[in-house]
């Protein structure tokens, strides 16, 4: 009965659940995509180059800043305790944030860090404050299910920001009008959850104990102690990366990467963020209720292979001749990577949302040690080949051909890892029934 199957899919709370985040990201990043062939008009590949290098420092500052802490938040049983979890990470956030911010200040008066202007360390401080408080937001309304308050703070985002960035070209403000839009999306983005914190303080307020607190930071030790290294790993290795194309080749070539890395991004970023956080929500639920993993495991990606077919095929078919006709012809080297990485992408794109099961079955070790080799197929390439050929652009797409083919060889044997680890999980639980 393929019909009676389509209805029950339909109606299960996997759909509603994507539909509703589904429909904000759409929205969200269409806005996004409509305006980027504008902006690549407006802005160089030097300035789009800086802007990337800022969201990349504030996304290091706000992932580093909670200790991990936020990624428990959808986990315990009893929602009382999620939210002194929710609570523990703003305030650790925010002790973290102020000692870091301390640092760069000292940094900069002392003359360590020259380039850097007073208004970069002020931008960097509210971008990864605000940063914090989504990626802890978004994690409480995973946990609750209200899936409304993601969708509609990145359509908020998404609004301010590109709009900002598109007026503020009028007064020609270069990359700090990039980069001041960013942040004013990121602050008007944030108020959502703000609001929906001081909304829900009150109903948890008898839940607030330091005992229970600590107890469940002890509960939950493995976030700090393995899913952090890991996210040190991670954003490290972008941190590396944009400073190695800085240091071998130009800001130019840095701006034209990251433009195409981000388009490439563009499934992720429509489809599979959306996904990843419904599949976390389900494989929580089934995990606690002691339910497999496999059926989930199996559709989500299917889902995304059947997805990612067509735009990834075209893209390392024809990349150069789209980037140059969509964003200009400055774009063109943007396209010329795009047919590099895509294939890498797609298989990124395919196992993002099963990448999440390592925190929920306990297997962050073993997650830590393919993210260190995957940030180390990134990095010595960038290190090693311009050392010994040199720092043409040539050299550059060589150097990515290196890292692109590497890296998808690597992700689907991650891909196996992870579908081994719910083999395991499921016989188990049939092993105990």
């Amino acid at each position: 009965m393929p019909i009676k199957r389509i209805r029950t899919h339909l109606q299960s709370d996997f759909f509603k659940s994507l539909t509703v985040l589904l429909s904000g990201t759409l929205i969200a990043q269409a806005i996004g995509y409509a305006i980027a062939p504008i902006l690549t008009r407006l802005y160089n590949t030097a300035e789009m180059g800086e802007l990337a290098l800022y969201m990349r420092i504030t996304g290091f500052v706000a992932a580093l800043a909670t200790l991990r802490y936020e990624l428990a938040v959808p986990l315990p049983k009893n929602e009382g305790h999620s939210y002194l979890l929710y609570r523990l990470s703003i305030l650790i956030g925010v002790i973290v944030l102020l000692i870091c911010g301390t640092i760069l200040t000292l940094f900069v008066l002392s003359g360590v860090l020259p380039k850097f202007e007073w208004w970069y360390i002020v931008m960097i401080v509210i971008g990864s404050a605000c940063l914090i408080l989504i990626n802890v937001g978004t994690n409480w309304s995973i946990r609750t299910g209200t899936f409304s308050l993601i969708s509609n703070q990145k359509i908020y985002n998404s609004f301010i920001s590109n709009g900002l960035k598109w007026f503020f070209a009028i007064f020609s403000w270069s990359y700090f009008g990039l980069i001041l839009a960013t942040v004013l999306g990121y602050v008007i983005s944030s108020f959502s959850f703000i609001k929906n914190f001081t909304k829900i303080r009150g109903k948890y307020k008898g839940y607030v104990s330091k005992r229970k607190t600590y107890a469940l930071m002890k509960e939950h030790k493995e976030f700090p102690l393995l899913n952090l290294p890991h996210v040190i790993v991670d954003n490290g290795r972008d941190m590396l990366v944009a400073t190695l194309i800085f240091a071998y080749f130009s800001d130019s070539i840095f701006g034209s990467f990251s433009h195409s890395y981000n388009m490439l991004r563009i499934p992720i970023m429509l489809v599979g963020v959306s996904l990843s956080q419904v599949f976390y929500n389900q494989a929580v639920a089934k995990y606690n209720n002691k339910e497999v993993l496999k059926p989930l495991f199996q559709k989500t990606t299917l889902i995304l292979t059947a997805i990612s077919l067509i735009p990834f095929t075209v893209l390392y078919l024809y990349g150069e001749p789209i980037f140059s006709l969509v964003f200009g012809s400055n774009w063109g080297d943007a396209g010329r990577y795009s047919e590099t990485m895509s294939f890498w992408l797609m298989v990124n794109f395919v196992i993002s949302p099963v990448s999440s099961l390592p925190l929920i079955l306990g297997k962050q070790k073993i997650a830590f040690f393919l993210g260190v080799v995957s940030a180390l197929i990134q990095v010595i390439p960038l290190w090693v080949i311009p050392e010994l050929y040199g720092n043409s652009e040539e050299v550059f797409v060589k150097t990515l051909e290196v890292i692109s083919y590497s890296q998808a060889v690597w992700l689907v044997f991650s891909f196996f890892v992870y579908y081994r680890f719910v083999t395991i999980n499921d016989t188990n639980l049939k092993t105990a029934s």
